[in-house]
């Protein structure tokens, strides 16, 4: 599955119309760093031959449901649901 796009999230927020797109897509990529920060690979990631991988659908609703942290509640962003559904992602989680 591919990243989500600027409709997709503007279909997910329930937003009508295109009065809020450049502060959506500006929340949009922040939630794909966000994610692509915490598993410490970008998204979406290539496999050891270079292949670009389809972005897993556990991923897709992490960014999606950061997304919705960050345009409806940017004061309670820290969901423990959206590092639930990336750990299994992460690379050099350390000691």
């Amino acid at each position: 599955m591919p990243l989500p796009t600027l409709d997709e999230a503007r279909h997910d927020l329930r937003v009508s119309g295109n009065q809020d797109d450049a502060k959506i897509q500006r929340l949009l990529n922040a939630a794909i760093q966000s994610a692509s920060e915490f598993i410490n690979r970008p998204i979406p990631w290539k496999d050891d031959l270079g292949v670009v991988l389809p972005v897993p659908d556990t991923v897709y609703a992490a960014i999606l449901l950061e997304l919705r942290a960050l345009y409806d509640s940017p004061e309670d962003i820290c969901s423990p649901a959206f590092f639930n559904l990336l750990r299994p992602y992460r690379l050099g989680m350390g000691v």
